[in-house]
């Protein structure tokens, strides 16, 4: 069985390479994905892996030139212990609007039965909102921000 640290490690690198059978082998049937936003295209809590997987993703790749940009430029794990894990990762490149979209994100990833099973995603969501999801409709989350 991975680590945390490890499945933390492989999540990531599922995402530099593009690899969705590693993206799914470390994520928890059951997850949710939290957006702690009130508004905007993305924001909420996203429930389940098959949803991650089949709707939020490429609802974010499409919003992004993928042949120019980098979802995972770099990343630090800033913390960890066996509850949860927080990280740093940037991401680099062009937006479909043709608007660079460097961001920087702080994840925080909880697990369990040996995959992550929450993850809380924070981005500077102004910049998000001029440059990919302008003009996009929202995701209908499946529930409010909670933690």
């Amino acid at each position: 069985m991975r680590t945390n640290l490890k499945l933390v490690e492989d999540f990531y690198k599922s995402i530099v390479e593009g690899d969705l059978d590693l993206y799914a082998s470390v994520i928890h049937d059951d997850v949710v994905l939290s957006i702690p936003l009130r508004s905007g295209v993305l924001r909420g809590d996203y429930a389940g892996k098959a949803r991650l997987v089949s709707e939020v993703f490429p609802h974010v790749v499409a919003q992004v030139d993928v042949d120019n940009f980098s979802f995972c430029k770099r990343y630090k794990i800033m913390s960890a212990d066996s509850n949860c894990i927080v990280a740093i990762c940037e991401a680099e490149g062009t937006a479909r609007s043709g608007k660079r979209y460097d961001q920087i994100y702080a994840h925080l990833f909880n697990f369990k039965d040996g995959q992550i099973s929450k993850l809380i995603e924070f981005c500077d969501s102004a910049l998000a909102n001029r440059t990919i999801w302008e003009n996009v409709a929202p995701l209908q989350p499946d529930a409010e921000f909670s933690y």
